[in-house]
């Protein structure tokens, strides 16, 4: 919804035929189709009943080796679902696949996909599964939902299942379709704001040279366009990253932050002024207005929905996190960020909430080496919390999890009148290499309601303990979801876990602009913080017995192919159980193709 899409247009397989025809892919069997690029178009849409998931791929100009439709929580491998349809031994196969790391996906303990037409004729590859909506099978499957999600396609030069020779990801919702093209904001009002050609060094009293923090200052008077001034409300319509060609591998992250007039006074505040160290971010710029990290893309609001920028704030700050890893030299960089204003003030009024799970050693122990999945104890936003929102209800646009080199698993769970809702974003295993903002399975959220945040890290490759801090070496565990309409509660913070207990922060930002959260000289004392604390009880988090939907040995799915016209004479059911007899123990095979 709010990334770069991809536009669904009747593109040609190779020229020869339109996105839909009388071939294999017949619109009234497929809801949907989109366009990868690279000469991949993607077939998809649920059954009627909603029970079981359609799933193809037309693969142009490309014969001779595996293909894969990946479904995943951010894009990359990690955590990925995988479907790979191959040959063995002369027969066409579809193998579920699965990895936790960048290594070879390995066949699921259980295979919940069936292979209902494979070939490769004409120079091209075309082939359609058939998936459960929710299996409770053994094995790692993210449930089909109408939330919008990342997928990834590779292709492989040989059948021999191994290294892909070439990849891409994308986003789609599987229930409701591909995302709509982004709106021409080409006419739109923009303000660039970029680092004007930093060395990226190592501050004066920086802590870490392969991780320099560099802030760049900048007056919305002198960058807003056309007469628009800071003193006035505008609505920002989209952020895209601007990521300098000759530097952007040592960009990590990026966050635009709000600033008051009282820190621009007090830090003699210029226009493109560049603060070398900028490891704390400076007290009174705590406003986040745009979060970005690699592996992020273009945030677009929808139409009735914007970013507040100006209406009475006149200096941002972008604090830019570069890492360089080998200290390489004479790297300079102007990346930042491109914002499209809206032509006109729009309905509602967007803003970010971040759970504060983890961000310093105050906050935090020292993660210990030599555990394969260590979880600390929960961060929890208590309903004191979101009582505090003036809406009854927010939407939630989307969710980002940030942690480190060795961050695992994040989840932000929600909690309602007691009764456990679910996560709100779907994401098996974090990727430092991939992280966005993605959209979340909650996708309302009332006042009252308990949020919970976990995170897992594995250490088991650390020789030493792992320190909460802001360099990439060090961990965290913070997340954020935006939302609508803006609340003045826009962040929460944990404190202490004692037990069963857990003591938060929960205030508005105006209040904590004097304090900066174990911060060293200036910043707020446990005691202060105390003060102000709210303590809560950690609560259950036991979700619901898994209830499958679909069974792909079922007469159900016998129903789906057969309404597709696919010849199921190959199965024999077994009426009794209402199960097929033969589909498959490892991969499912190559059952017929279309009538």
């Amino acid at each position: 919804m709010f990334m770069l899409h991809l536009l669904l247009a009747a593109l040609s397989f190779g020229g020869e035929a339109a996105c839909y025809g009388d071939g294999l892919f017949a619109a009234e069997n497929w809801p949907f189709c989109q366009d990868l690029g690279n000469g991949l178009l993607m077939y998809f849409g649920p059954s009627t009943d909603g029970d079981f998931m359609k799933l193809g791929l037309h693969a142009a100009n490309f014969t001779g080796g595996w293909s894969a439709l990946g479904i995943g929580g951010n894009g990359g491998m990690k955590g990925a679902q995988q479907i790979v349809v191959r040959k063995v031994n002369g027969d066409f196969v579809a193998e579920e696949r699965y990895s936790t790391d960048y290594v070879t996906p390995q066949l699921q303990a259980t295979q919940e996909v069936l292979l209902f037409f494979a070939s490769e004729s004409d120079g091209h590859t075309s082939w359609g599964v058939l998936l459960p909506t929710k299996s409770c099978q053994a094995g790692e499957r993210y449930a089909v939902e109408d939330v919008g999600m990342y997928m990834h396609w590779a292709l492989g030069d040989s059948h021999d299942f191994g290294y892909h020779t070439s990849r891409g990801q994308f986003h789609t919702n599987l229930v409701a379709g591909p995302p709509a093209p982004p709106p021409d904001m080409s006419a739109y009002d923009a303000v660039l704001l970029t680092m004007p050609e930093v060395p990226v060094v190592l501050g004066e009293g920086g802590s870490d040279a392969k991780n320099p923090y560099i802030c760049g200052i900048f007056d919305m008077d002198q960058v807003l366009p056309n007469m628009r001034i800071a003193s006035e409300k505008h609505h920002a319509a989209s952020f895209a990253p601007i990521l300098d060609s000759a530097s952007k591998e040592f960009v990590h992250h990026m966050v635009l932050f709000e600033c008051t007039e009282q820190a621009a006074l007090e830090n003699n505040f210029t226009h493109q002024q560049v603060i070398s160290n900028c490891e704390r971010m400076v007290q009174g710029c705590q406003s986040t207005k745009w979060p970005w990290a690699v592996g992020g893309e273009d945030l677009v609001l929808p139409t009735d929905v914007g970013i507040p920028i100006g209406d009475g704030a006149r200096w941002y700050a972008l604090q830019v996190h570069y890492y360089n890893p080998r200290m390489q030299t004479g790297v300079r960089d102007s990346s930042g960020v491109h914002v499209s204003l809206a032509p006109s003030l729009r309905t509602y009024d967007a803003e970010s909430f971040g759970l504060m799970g983890g961000v310093n050693p105050m906050q935090r122990d020292p993660l210990p080496p030599g555990h394969a999945n260590y979880e600390i104890p929960s961060m929890v936003v208590p309903a004191e919390c979101t009582q505090q929102w003036t809406a009854e209800e927010i939407t939630v646009l989307g969710v980002m999890h940030h942690a480190h080199l060795v961050g695992k698993k994040l989840s932000i769970h929600v909690n309602r009148n007691g009764k456990y809702l679910g996560e709100m974003r779907r994401e098996k295993v974090y990727d430092f290499n991939h992280q966005s903002l993605e959209g979340s399975s909650i996708k309302k959220l009332k006042r009252g309601d308990e949020l919970t945040l976990t995170c897992s890290y594995d250490t088991s490759k650390q020789m030493a303990p792992t320190s909460f801090g802001d360099f990439t070496q060090d961990e965290m565990c913070l997340a954020y979801f935006l939302h609508y309409p803006a609340q003045k509660a826009r962040r929460s913070i944990f404190l202490r876990a004692m037990g069963n207990n857990r003591i938060s922060l929960c205030i508005d930002p105006a209040v904590m602009s004097g304090f900066q959260v174990g911060q060293g000289e200036g910043g707020a004392n446990r005691t202060q913080l105390m003060n102000m604390a709210i303590t809560s009880q950690a609560p259950s988090l036991t979700p619901p017995t898994c209830q499958a939907r679909g069974n792909l040995r079922s007469l159900a799915a016998m129903d789906v192919l057969s309404s597709m016209g696919v010849d199921v004479s190959n199965f024999v059911v077994d009426h009794s159980h209402a199960k097929a007899i033969g589909f498959f123990t490892c991969a499912a095979t190559f059952l017929g193709l279309f009538m």
